[in-house]
């Protein structure tokens, strides 16, 4: 048979152990909703910066062209290395 104090330990572990599940789902959530704010925010830096390359490569494409044949050049040596 158990005591009362054993009882009330039991309990209060449990009631501990529930509080830490609870805190530990709030701030997995608090994180996931971060991330995703994060996440958006990059796609938006990414696409602004796509849209700025595209529009130097329409301004200059004879400059731009020319420096896709270098850096294709020296990706090449850098492979047969």
């Amino acid at each position: 048979m158990t005591t009362m104090n054993e009882r009330f330990a039991n309990v209060s572990a449990n009631k501990t152990v529930q509080d830490v599940g609870a805190a530990a789902s709030q701030m997995a959530g608090a994180a996931g909703e971060q991330l995703s704010e994060a996440a958006g925010q990059a796609k938006q830096i990414a696409h602004s910066q796509l849209d700025r390359l595209a529009g130097r490569i329409r301004n200059k494409p004879l400059q731009s062209a020319g420096i896709a044949v270098g850096v294709g050049f020296v990706l090449a040596l850098l492979a047969r290395r």
